[in-house]
């Protein structure tokens, strides 16, 4: 009796896994992918940054390539207003 009832329910398990395959929708058009363009503004650029302190760590930020293009500017900029501020070198030169 026991494995009138165990092969039931194994017949029963396999039905159901049967008809779940046959339950998914069939699509008949092609799934078309295109490359993404580089000059796109709002394409998102994934970068690992190695984090301070650490040899194994790195941190993966994903920005736009507007944004990642933003800070590149901002930083030449904060630089070369540093450059500007700085006094001269103070030490005589030989």
């Amino acid at each position: 009796m026991r494995h009138i009832v165990l092969g039931l329910m194994v017949f029963l398990l396999t039905a159901q896994m049967s008809g779940a395959q046959e339950a998914a929708p069939q699509t008949t058009e092609p799934i078309v992918q295109t490359a993404p363009n580089e000059k796109d503004p709002g394409r998102l650029i994934c970068k690992a940054v190695k984090e301070t302190g650490s040899r194994m760590k790195r941190n993966k930020i994903c920005k736009t390539r507007q944004d990642w293009d933003d800070m590149r500017q901002n930083s030449a900029k904060q630089l070369d207003d540093y450059a500007k501020q700085a006094p001269p070198n103070p030490l005589p030169s030989s």
